[in-house]
């Protein structure tokens, strides 16, 4: 149906190296199943799955449309309210703290705003705001999510108000990073509102920082890593306390 949609186009992070170095099976039923429940419960917000849920049981929601392709998940509005726009938002926040410690499922989101045409029956879903929020999802250099300017203007009054006085709305004012060591002052999803003892973000199990090694052979994926651990160590307010 052609109408105005807030889109967020979520990319599983690594996914490429994660399929080349693991067995297919491992990726499907581990990697791929922890995600769709992970999923399955940013969506629902009810108790967290013991079985891998069905797509079918993933797009049984009311507010929220999904749609999968290989290792990119689209996320929609189903109609073009506030409240509809509230559970968008509380998804992505849901499933990025979710995943933010899970190698393998760790995601990055676009969200924009605009006339789509969304078909889920057969498939078909075309629309600028699915291109601006690819775009701005490709751009962006961490674990995350960020607003393009149409999604931004199509928050309430209310929504970018700052903290305390925004309320539920899972966003932050942030400078974005994004590529060429840049930065994008927008709003950003800000997942560390999750319920959660004071989280401290390690490299791995023995390092706490990149080690020289990772550095010199992942300066990028160190970089992301790092924009990262700055965006929660800089707006989480439960670990702040």
């Amino acid at each position: 149906m052609k109408k105005n949609y807030t889109i967020a186009v979520c990319d599983i992070l690594g996914f490429t190296n994660l399929v080349q170095e693991n067995p297919l099976d491992t990726v499907i039923q581990t990697y791929l199943g922890r995600l769709r429940k992970s999923l399955h419960h940013a969506i629902h917000q009810n108790e967290f799955p013991n079985e891998v849920p069905s797509l079918q049981a993933l797009q049984a929601q009311p507010e929220v449309g999904l749609a999968w392709f290989s290792d990119t998940i689209l996320i929609y509005t189903r109609e073009d309210t506030d409240h509809n726009l509230m559970a968008l938002l509380s998804c992505l926040s849901w499933l990025l703290f979710e995943t933010i410690h899970t190698v393998g499922t760790r995601m990055r989101c676009g969200v924009s705003y605009g006339e789509a045409f969304i078909d889920p029956e057969n498939s078909i879903y075309v629309g600028k705001p699915l291109i601006e929020a690819y775009r701005l999802e490709e751009e962006q250099g961490w674990t995350g999510g960020a607003l393009t300017i149409a999604a931004t203007q199509r928050l309430p009054r209310e929504a970018p108000a700052p903290w305390p006085q925004r309320g539920d709305w899972p966003l932050v004012l942030f400078e974005v990073p994004v590529k060429n060591n840049k930065a994008l002052k927008t709003f950003a999803i800000d997942w560390t509102i999750g319920i959660h003892r004071p989280l401290k973000l390690v490299w791995s199990d023995t390092h706490d920082e990149p080690p020289k090694a990772d550095r010199e052979k992942s300066p990028d994926v160190c970089t992301k890593w790092q924009n990262t651990k700055l965006f929660h160590d800089s707006v989480c307010r439960t670990c702040k306390k």
